[in-house]
């Protein structure tokens, strides 16, 4: 036997198995080679265009890390280690919580509202704008358009520094270590061709006398380099219109809603646990006037770091006042070292010293800066000769102590910092320096208004910190204050009235008959009526309650002017009686301003929908945003099977879950004995740690999707638009499916109905012009034409995130939803996911699954993550080859020689001899055709079916090629050592094929891709 398998087989099987394990091992390299090979090309090409740009390669690195170095931190003078065991100040990222900012009609993304062309940002104190676009250049370094570079120009350097706009963005770029020359010229060349988006912080800190110097500039610059984008950052008081003809959009930051509270609250380091910051929370929502403080991020962030950590033992309960918020925090910033037991760094200055040493530094900076402007800012010398001044009072020699007690103010107070290396120093924020000189100067009121009078805009934030500080009587401040003709200085006693230890009782009634009577008054643009008189209601006080009546009177009252403005003071007093009052109001204004009440408004709301079926109030709920108002809203998932209750209320809770507080709070109350729906089960499939979430996400799918899977047919209720108006984003866990999973209406026409094409080859052809043409070798395996070839590319083309491909994709987006018959609302799941995950799931349904139902096993799968299966792998190529090497080596042999008349093994040709040679035409010629009409002609319809056909011949071929084999070992050896060879090699080669595939099926998973780009970054 093994004499007639030396005939057969030369070399003998284990020659013809070493071969194919060379061949094996060797693919892979052969496979990479060629690979690099054709990347070669355009990566070295890159690489060139990189280090020929004016910014690129490594001077783009370089200037990124110096962005990332000089924004990653919230530095606000609280962030320094507690107990906690923290160290330095916490990450920008790790706190930052989405501004928003006012809009007709509600709130928005301040962020996204800033991505215009032009735009002011304006804001109160501590409002978190210069945060704001320092998470700006953090999102840029992280991925950001390197076609506009952003750079922040902060404008308190005008008040000392004569240079050019151009030259300060300049020495931004030096800063990170590009030469001088280079960086001059990448500025010059990107602002002249709008490749810079320019930030310019602080307007407000610029002084009176530099104010209009100023103003002359950014007016210059933004008329000279028209194509860049601009932003300008400004307190609100502090801006009158100056620059609205050139920056027409108007950014107003909002103030921070409940939601934003709890979510800033979760995510500040020192709190041990969620269950931390919701005690907070709770504490802040019992007490309305500390409510109000909290909205603001700055006060939030003193809240935070005063109640995190070791701290509250030391400081003890929080005070709802402002001022006492940063006495409280100042006194604990100069005396931690002591009240936390820190033996280590115990200062040897008392803390009560260094307070006078910063009051009496931060009066004089405030003092002789207000015309320069630069308040924040101390040199040196005027440091020292502060602490020079004050050193016998202490009784204390200048040498040693003056450095010294320098050194230890700026190192463990935090309040003031080195800017450059010790010859200039900094207050940690503008607000800190106004407290600390209204302290200092809390027993002089003559000197405070005779600042005041020189200087109004300037000292306004300090007249109000004086108020509250002063131990005496505020009446003649407040009277003279209030006195003024000018309506903007009038306000001022107002918010001083919140604010004052004492006032005589007369006083305050006329300052308050005088701004009720004016409530909503055509002067008040910005509302500092309504929100003085909202903060006044706030106080458990008489006085807070007499507002308060007097402002539920005015809401009550026909629509006005005067009752918007009531509308408005209610919101901001955070009040239980003024959301009930609220409630009681059945108009859509009132219902805009109960929502805006936050976690207050939750019972009031949660009774009209669930009472009188108020569609208006379980949107409401998801605004709030809330885990409160998301336990309501998952209560009324069960109230009317699929009415519009529930299925409004699956909709803004589908948007809510995207919050992790959210989840958590859900994943507590979820009932325990509700049944599942059926097909929605697997929904929440993957994340087992929140097993109570796999009811309420299943609940909230069949609700969305109208019962769709379980009828297998498209439900008549996804076009009712009502149930998801106001929904802007969902939990991509929920759309993903939903989208990927969904029947149409409609089968896609085909493919020579060139009329009914006509739309969706205009809309390609518009997005081709942008985004290029797909390449010859375009996605063939799962392609059924050359369109939806296409389609399949433009989906999944590296520029997909780029906002310039997402204006050119969405129309032929649109286009295809049109085509199909997609549901209004099967449509608004899918824009309410980000676009990366749209441009994935479009990809999905129309390049390759036009039948939705085939993808939802593979969702049930999609979180199974299988190792490769190397083993399986390799015995089905193993196989696989040695079948091939038969069937060529020997059926090939006996095919070719039968052509020529040759006689190998002494065996004559197998049939005739123009069988063989018919045959050996058709494989060579079959393989020709294939190669070129796939690989060379493929531009063509024709040139690519003709190919497939010819593919097809040559596995026909192959078929014959090894009957040929089995023949001739018949012929040579009988039936029994072929036919056994074969089935074992087959065999193996099989099973193991099949268990390849298998497991290659779930970790290609096509839905990977889709839950990948919905993945945070």
């Amino acid at each position: 036997m093994s004499g007639q398998i030396d005939k057969l087989l030369p070399y003998g099987i284990g020659g013809v198995a070493f071969l194919a394990f060379l061949f094996f091992v060797a693919r892979p390299f052969f496979t990479t080679l060629a690979g690099d090979a054709a990347k070669a090309a355009p990566g070295a090409a890159r690489k060139l265009y990189r280090r020929l740009r004016p910014v690129g390669g490594r001077k783009l690195k370089r200037y990124r890390d110096q962005v990332r170095v000089e924004n990653s931190r919230v530095r606000l003078g609280l962030s320094q280690a507690s107990g906690s065991g923290s160290q330095g100040a916490p990450g920008l990222r790790d706190v930052y919580v989405p501004l928003h900012c006012e809009t007709d009609g509600g709130r928005g993304d301040a962020a996204t509202q800033l991505r215009g062309h032009r735009a002011m940002l304006l804001g109160a104190p501590g409002a978190g704008k210069s945060l704001l676009l320092k998470h700006e250049m953090l999102e840029w370094v992280d991925g950001g358009d390197d076609s506009r570079l952003p750079v922040i120009v902060s404008l308190h350097a005008c008040n000392t520094s004569p240079d050019p706009f151009e030259t300060l963005i300049t020495k931004k770029f030096e800063n990170s270590g590009i030469n001088a020359a280079t960086a001059l010229d990448m500025v010059q060349t990107r602002l002249a061709s709008g490749g810079l988006r320019v930030f310019f912080d602080g307007l407000d800190e610029v002084g009176t006398d530099h104010f209009e110097r100023v103003i002359q500039r950014l007016r210059e610059f933004a008329v000279q380099y028209d194509s860049c984008d601009m932003v300008v950052s400004c307190r609100t008081a502090a801006y009158d219109g100056q620059l609205q003809d050139l920056f027409d959009q108007e950014v107003r930051v909002a103030e921070f809603d409940d939601a934003s509270i709890l979510r800033f609250l979760s995510k500040w380091p020192d709190f041990a646990d969620s269950v931390t910051a919701a005690r907070l929370f709770q504490a802040l929502q019992e007490d309305p006037e500390l409510k109000v403080l909290a909205r603001s991020p700055l006060m939030l962030t003193m809240i935070a770091y005063l109640q995190s950590g070791d701290r509250p033992e030391s400081v003890g309960p929080l005070p709802n006042s402002r001022a006492r918020f940063y006495d409280m925090a100042v006194a604990h910033l100069l005396d931690r070292d002591r009240l936390l037991n820190r033996s280590e760094a115990i200062g040897a200055y008392h803390a009560g010293r260094k307070t006078l040493v910063l009051q009496r530094l931060a009066l004089t900076q405030l003092g002789e800066s207000s015309a320069r402007g630069d308040r924040q800012e101390v040199t040196r010398q005027r440091f020292e000769s502060v602490i020079d001044e004050l050193l016998p009072g202490f009784d204390l020699e200048r040498d040693p102590h003056l450095q010294r007690m320098l050194i230890e103010i700026v190192s463990r107070s935090e309040l003031i910092k080195d800017i450059d290396r010790g010859r200039h120093y900094q207050f940690t924020h503008l607000t800190l320096l106004e407290y600390l000189a209204a302290c200092e100067l809390r027993t002089d009121e003559q000197r405070l208004m005779d600042h005041y009078r020189r200087a109004p805009q300037p000292w306004r934030e300090t007249v109000r910190m004086w108020c509250a500080v002063t131990r005496g009587d505020c009446t003649r401040v407040v009277r003279e204050i209030f006195e003024d003709s000018d309506m903007w200085r009038k306000v001022l006693a107002l918010q001083c009235l919140a604010d004052a230890v004492h006032i005589e009782e007369a006083l305050a009634e006329e300052i308050l008959a005088f701004f009720l009577d004016r409530l909503g008054a055509p002067g008040d643009t910005r509302g500092d009526i309504a929100k003085g008189l909202g903060t006044l209601a706030a106080s458990s006080s008489p006085r807070g309650r007499r507002v308060r009546e007097a402002l539920i009177a005015a809401a009550r009252g026909p629509a006005s002017d005067r009752r918007s403005a009531a509308l408005q003071a209610l919101t901001v007093s955070g009040r239980q009686e003024a959301a009930q009052a609220l409630a009681e109001l059945r108009d859509d204004e009132a219902r805009v301003a109960l929502q805006a009440m936050g976690d207050v408004a939750v019972l009031s709301l949660a009774r009209a929908a669930e009472e009188r079926g108020e569609i208006w109030a379980v949107r409401s709920l998801g605004v709030v945003g809330t885990p409160a108002a998301a336990v309501q809203l998952a209560g009324m998932l069960w109230t009317d099977g699929l009415g519009p209750v529930s299925r409004t209320a699956a909709w803004n809770l589908a948007s809510l879950m995207r919050n992790p507080e959210v989840c958590d709070a859900l994943n507590e109350w979820a009932p325990a004995h509700t049944p599942l729906e059926g097909a929605y089960t697997g929904i929440w499939d993957g994340l087992h740690q929140l097993k109570g979430l796999t009811t309420i996400a299943a609940r909230v799918a069949w609700l969305i999707d109208g019962a769709g899977w379980e009828s297998g047919s498209v439900s008549g209720l996804m076009d009712e638009e009502e149930h998801f108006q106001g929904v802007h984003a969902i939990h991509p866990l929920i759309g993903i499916p939903l989208f990927a999973c969904a029947e149409f209406r409609t089968e896609a026409p085909p493919d020579g109905d060139r009329p009914a094409w006509t739309g969706i080859d205009s809309r390609i052809a518009e997005a081709q012009a942008v985004l290029g043409s797909p390449p010859s070798h375009i996605a063939r395996t799962v392609i059924s034409n050359r369109r939806t070839g296409t389609i399949y590319w433009l989906f999944g083309t590296q520029q997909v995130p780029t906002i310039e491909a997402q204006r050119a994709l969405e129309p032929l987006r649109d286009e295809l939803l049109a085509q199909r018959g997609v549901t209004a609302g099967h449509q608004a799941v899918l824009r309410a996911l980000p676009w990366v995950v749209q441009a994935e799931l479009m990809r999905l349904r129309f390049g390759a699954f036009s039948q939705g139902k085939a993808l939802r096993e593979k969702w049930r799968h999609v979180h199974e993550q299988p190792d490769p299966p190397r083993i399986p792998n390799a015995v089905a190529w193993i196989m696989g080859w040695l079948l091939a090497i038969l069937a060529v080596g020997v059926g090939g042999t006996r095919l070719v020689s039968g052509a020529f008349g040759w006689r190998p093994w002494e065996l004559g040709p197998y049939g005739p001899q123009w069988l063989a040679i018919t045959m050996t035409a058709v494989i060579v010629g079959a393989g020709v055709v294939a190669f070129v009409g796939i690989n060379l002609f493929d531009e063509q319809d024709w040139a690519l079916e003709a190919g497939v056909v010819a593919a097809l011949v040559e596995v026909l071929c192959m078929c014959y090629l090894f009957w040929l084999a089995l023949v001739t070992g018949r012929d040579l050896i009988g039936w029994s050592v072929p036919l056994g060879l074969a089935a074992v090699l087959a065999g193996a080669c099989v099973s193991a094929g099949i268990l390849t595939a298998r497991i290659n099926d779930k970790r290609n998973n096509p839905l990977h891709a889709a839950l990948s780009a919905a993945a945070p970054a």
